[in-house]
């Protein structure tokens, strides 16, 4: 692996800079497969962000150690580098007098982004694998600290400039005391290098850098735990004395520079401003406090809010400040200017929970957009580029195949993915070809079966012998699906063949024998034929916030193209409507009132009460931390894009993305209690409104995020919008056709 190392403390030095070589060395001698350049600053540039200093040339000295070094003499600086490297884009000289073994530092007359910038593209031709900046003498946890730290300017920069990985590696001192035994720093190293290590493997699809502090306590050790953190959101005081406290003089400098305010940050108040915090909260702050390391999950840009969607209205109404509801019409109306023309043909009814959201979306970012209820007929002006959105039967079919000016909301063939049974077999075919995909860990044990009539059970199982013989052994709780059906009907938990056949057999009861009333979840069994049999999750995750009850996670995916694929990463937490009980032998299999904990889904909860109570927004529930539910996005990003990738090449004859489609799927997941993420299943034409009206926003962003990233460079062709904070991009997969 090719590293580049920098730093914002500059080249090894007693007082400035006492971390550096111990961290070298250290990963000279355990981490021989590490290639190293190193490239600092030429002097201490802390506090100094992902500065550059703007039209100012850099210079370049050179100075080297040997890897044994017990103090921080370095031989130089030299003008230019006094041996030839391997791939070096630098003259270098030959000079006798320095030790072959000695590593060669590049010292740059600059700030610390440029420093990786000069290592980056300038040293040598190679190509690097990971930028390292650090270690920084001090801790760099919270946004006050975080945000003024040349270490982490000096990461970004690489991810900026060159997209290549980036870690911030920071060692927090305690009690004042930055000097300390070269013993503990070695201990630091090697936790630094061996967290390196884990974020290298283990890269998130999200994460371009990584902030890592590593407390610097004599209880430091190879046991010492690192985790994910979130930014303690802080605020700073005046940085200078005169700023803070009233006795500080305003002095004039007696050499004319004018009057003097003097640097004197409030140390303590930032630290006690972690003390302020939850005490549980896992925030950079409290878990570096803890003795942990903390590991800190970040991208080079600065939030956005993407819940601010539209045009600003500047014609405020001058008798209350406000913006007239005539001035937002206009605004929308006639200031918008747009080269995308065409028409929105909208088969929705207008009372559908989606209509307003959609139109108010194409309404913003597509003025000029028409919106129809019916085809434009050919002669029209407007009917150069028809967008119909609308339910699958309401699609023409030719037209979409045809994709010249008409698009849809919809794919034609996408059964590979919406049917159970299909689904299985198109994770399964991938999992063959790609064992060490996510979802061979992600998808639990399922098996098809087909069965006509209750009394062809026996039969069916004789067809699926590993099926069979996994019931035999009747160690493990399974749970049946019909394959096509929805709203959780026909589902049940069973454990034993004769559980099975118990079921089947209730389904096929006639409901006039015993005078009792259809069940709302049951089914007739030769309607269906196809169904999964799938082990039961029995160790769900559960929340004491909602009373231990089991839930599952839907996540809206939508798909543009041939292929993109983006997660809507504000994801929802369906609640069971009571308290998850385990299973055991008295469970009775047949009785669907013995489901009621074990089933999330939200239409079987008739009381309006459960129902309020039953949808939560996954970023909201109280029991999550923000590492946490960091933990669970990921898995889910990444199991996803393993999905849609599994569909697409391995099942393309039932998965056909068109180049003129879009869709927004409903992709439904578990977890575990040991944080795991299991993939459900995917639905098509999702149900928005069970949202509700206290996560309306939610479905507002989403559609506009839609329209945004899919509808407008539909209409405007080769033109393209960037993804918002909460539309995450996760596959971007041209395919070839068949």
């Amino acid at each position: 692996m090719r590293i580049l190392i920098t730093n914002d403390d500059g080249p090894p030095d007693p007082r400035a800079s006492p971390y550096i070589r111990p961290f070298i060395q250290y990963i000279l001698s355990n981490r021989p497969d590490w290639q190293l350049t190193v490239c600092l600053p030429d002097r201490q540039r802390s506090w100094i962000g992902k500065a550059h200093f703007a039209g100012k040339d850099a210079h370049a000295r050179f100075s080297y150690m040997s890897k044994d070094a017990k103090d921080d003499a370095l031989f130089g600086p030299y003008l230019q580098p006094q041996r030839s490297m391997h791939g070096s884009k630098l003259p270098s000289v030959t000079n006798e007098g320095i030790p072959k073994d000695a590593i060669e530092y590049c010292l740059v007359d600059g700030t610390p982004a440029t420093a990786t910038d000069i290592g980056l593209h300038h040293l040598t031709s190679h190509k690097f694998d990971l930028v390292i900046s650090g270690p920084n003498v001090g801790r760099n946890t919270s946004a006050a600290y975080i945000t003024s730290s040349g270490t982490v300017g000096a990461a970004m920069e690489a991810v900026v400039s060159a997209g290549v990985k980036a870690v911030a590696v920071s060692f927090a001192y305690f009690e004042g005391n930055k000097y300390v035994d070269e013993e503990l720093l070695h201990r630091a190293s090697e936790r630094s290098c061996r967290v390196i290590e884990y974020l290298y493997n283990h890269w998130n699809i999200d994460a371009q850098l990584y902030s890592i502090n590593v407390p610097l306590k004599q209880s430091l050790n190879e046991s010492t735990r690192a985790v994910y953190t979130h930014i303690l959101e802080n605020k700073w005081s005046s940085v200078y004395g005169a700023g803070r406290d009233a006795d500080v003089k305003h002095d004039v400098d007696s050499e004319g520079e004018g009057i003097t305010f003097k640097w004197q940050p409030d140390f303590v108040a930032q630290r006690q401003a972690i003390f302020d915090s939850p005490e549980n909260s896992m925030n950079d702050g409290r878990v570096i406090e803890k003795g942990l390391i903390s590991v800190t999950p970040l991208r080079a840009v600065f939030h956005q809010i993407s819940q601010l969607v539209g045009e600003l209205d500047l014609n405020l109404s001058e008798a209350e400040g406000k913006p007239s509801k005539k001035s937002q019409t206009n605004a929308i109306k006639n200031d918008l200017k747009s080269d995308a023309e065409g028409t929105l043909l909208l088969t929705l009814p207008s009372q559908e929970y989606i209509y307003k959201p959609l139109v108010s979306a194409i309404n913003s970012r597509l003025p000029n957009v028409k919106i129809v209820d019916s085809m434009p007929a050919k002669s029209s002006k407007t009917s150069k580029k028809v967008l119909h959105y609308g339910d699958y039967e309401h699609i023409d079919i030719d037209k979409l195949v045809e994709g010249d000016t008409y698009f849809a909301n919809t794919y034609i063939y996408r059964k590979a993915l919406i049917r159970k049974h299909f689904l299985s077999h198109t994770i399964h075919s991938y999992i063959v070809k790609n064992p060490d995909s996510p979802l061979s860990s992600a998808y639990l044990e399922t098996f098809n079966i087909d069965v006509d009539y209750a009394e062809f059970l026996d039969d069916a199982l004789d067809e699926n012998w590993e099926l069979r013989q996994e019931l035999e052994l009747e160690e493990k709780w399974w749970i049946l699906k019909p394959s096509m059906s929805d709203k959780a009907q026909g589902i049940r938990v069973f454990k034993s063949i004769k559980d099975l056949q118990a079921i089947f057999d209730s389904f096929d009861e006639d409901p006039s024998d015993d005078g009792s009333e259809t069940n709302p979840n049951s089914v007739v069994v030769s309607q269906l034929r196809h169904f999964i049999v799938q082990e039961y999750l029995a160790s769900p995750l559960l929340l004491p916030s909602m009373q231990g009850r089991k839930f599952h996670i839907r996540c809206y995916v939508t798909c543009k193209g041939d292929l993109e694929v983006y997660v809507y990463d504000r994801m929802l937490a369906l609640f069971a409507p009571s308290s998850f009980k385990e299973l055991s032998e008295s469970y009775n299999a047949t009785d669907p009132r013995d489901l009621a904990c074990h089933l999330t889904n939200t239409c079987l909860q008739e009381e309006e009460s459960s129902k309020e109570n039953s949808v939560r927004e996954l970023d909201a529930l109280e029991d999550l931390g923000a590492s946490e539910v960091l933990k669970i996005k990921s898995q889910i990003h990444e199991i996803t894009r393993e999905l849609f990738m599994a569909a697409v090449t391995t099942n393309r004859l039932h998965f056909q993305p068109l180049a003129n489609a879009f869709e927004t799927y409903g992709i439904d997941f578990l977890v575990d209690s040991s944080m795991n993420v299991k993939i459900l299943e995917v639905n098509a034409y999702p149900d928005f409104k069970q949202t509700g009206q206290d996560l309306k926003g939610l479905i507002d962003e989403l559609f506009d995020e839609v329209t945004k990233n899919c509808i407008v460079p539909l209409f405007q062709g080769d033109k393209t919008c960037s993804e918002g904070s909460n539309f995450v991009k996760v596959l971007d997969h041209q395919s070839n056709g068949w």
